[in-house]
């Protein structure tokens, strides 16, 4: 009865009770009944309960320890910092960006620590200005210097999605931007093609700015992307999530694009902009197969599922209870080499989700993880070394950081 009992407390003071709750015991109150196979625990941690405006958060060496850190920001107002594994103090990166909305981290100027790349100034209303990108550099003692020093890279208005991958093959990794919509778009048709753009570092890194490649420009409001190496060539492909569904770019060695496959065009059903693909990743399937997990439609309800090998894959649909869709993650979260699905929205009710495929039922099946974060972004890496997958939420609404340890049953 006890489980039960703060199930419906949680309701009035979530992070405060949830951040007492040992792993054991939140599963206890969050698994669902027949699941395909024993997930692990996940204890939760409150790493900070007023994060105003908090849109992303990664994982990331800030300090250089060998123990990935937890990287938050925040769009409105403006906020940037980093969370020390593993008494997960906070400290800025900076104090003096704002419309911060995504970031990822490389050592850029190769002095052997990690630098921050950072698209910044957003507004999904201004499509002709801003959208500016920086990369922030690591002054090796982060923990002190709370201000990294900012240097301009370019500007794309309404600058969204960013990552590393190394996409023409040269051994290196290129800087990938991906705005949300085109140049001069407006709601709520947003049929305007945006630029899909990659930007390898430059040898100087004092120019004015990094010289770039337009890889495509016929998305339209594209909300997620993620890296994969498709066809195991060693050149990294893209996966992008946009109104007409979702698309595998396969790219050159001169950086063009060379194939744009759609492997589904999301959910079709409705008007713009509450059409397509809104979140995207890839994980693994029993005998070496592999599914593209998606949220539908923007910003939508929806987990869907990819799979096949003909074009168009086909769509499975595995929930349709998420509300503001807006956080989306694929990881081996159990060690049995088949990947799950970890999902959450924006919108009341607040939840993040674990969904896990059963073989024997060909079916994926739902696990409650958490109720109290509003999910605007999901990380997942293993941040103790210990060879398990953990996780991290941001919530907006709910304006905290939280990180999920996975635990050994």
């Amino acid at each position: 009865m006890a489980p039960l009992l703060l199930m419906v407390r949680l309701h009035h003071n979530r992070d405060r009770l949830l951040a007492l709750v040992p792993g054991s015991l939140l599963a206890l109150c969050f698994a669902g009944p027949g699941s395909a196979q024993q997930l692990p625990e996940f204890e939760r941690r409150v790493l900070d309960a007023e994060f105003q405006g908090g849109y992303g958060v990664d994982f990331a060496d800030i300090d250089g320890d060998g123990l990935p850190d937890v990287v938050a920001w925040a769009t409105n107002p403006g906020q940037l910092a980093w969370f020390r594994n593993p008494g997960w103090d906070k400290y800025a990166i900076s104090t003096t960006m704002g419309g911060n909305i995504d970031s990822a981290t490389l050592d850029i100027d190769g002095d052997g620590d990690l630098d921050l790349a950072l698209a910044h100034d957003f507004s999904l209303g201004n499509s002709t200005g801003g959208g500016i990108i920086h990369w922030l550099e690591n002054p090796g003692d982060p923990a002190t210097n709370q201000e990294w020093q900012a240097h301009y890279i370019d500007e794309i208005p309404t600058s969204h999605r960013l990552l590393w991958a190394d996409v023409n093959g040269d051994g290196r990794q290129e800087l990938v931007n991906l705005p949300i919509i085109g140049v001069g778009a407006t709601a709520p048709l947003y049929d305007v093609g945006l630029q899909l753009k990659s930007y390898p570092i430059p040898e100087d890194l004092s120019v004015e700015s990094w010289n770039g490649v337009v890889l495509d420009r016929s998305l339209e409001l594209s909300h997620g992307i993620a890296r994969v190496d498709w066809d195991g060539d060693g050149r990294e492909d893209l996966l992008t999530a946009s109104l007409g569904g979702v698309d595998l770019f396969q790219l050159a060695t001169d950086g063009q694009a060379v194939a744009k496959t759609r492997l589904g065009a999301g959910m079709q059903e409705g008007e713009r902009p509450s059409l397509g693909s809104s979140e995207v990743d890839v994980g693994s399937l029993p005998g070496g197969g592999r599914f593209v997990a998606a949220v539908e439609p923007w910003h939508g309800n929806q987990v869907v599922v990819y799979t096949g090998a003909e074009l168009p894959w086909e769509r499975t649909e595995i929930d349709d209870r998420i509300a503001g869709g807006h956080g989306l993650v694929t990881a081996d979260l159990n060690n049995d080499g088949v990947g799950e699905i970890i999902a959450g929205g924006r919108g009341e009710p607040y939840q993040l989700a674990v969904y896990q495929y059963d073989e024997g039922s060909d079916r994926w099946r739902r696990t409650d993880l958490d109720d109290a974060v509003a999910v605007s972004g999901l990380a997942a890496a293993d941040v103790d070394g210990d060879g398990d997958i953990d996780l991290a939420a941001i919530g907006s609404a709910s304006r905290n950081v939280v990180f999920y340890r996975n635990g050994e049953r």
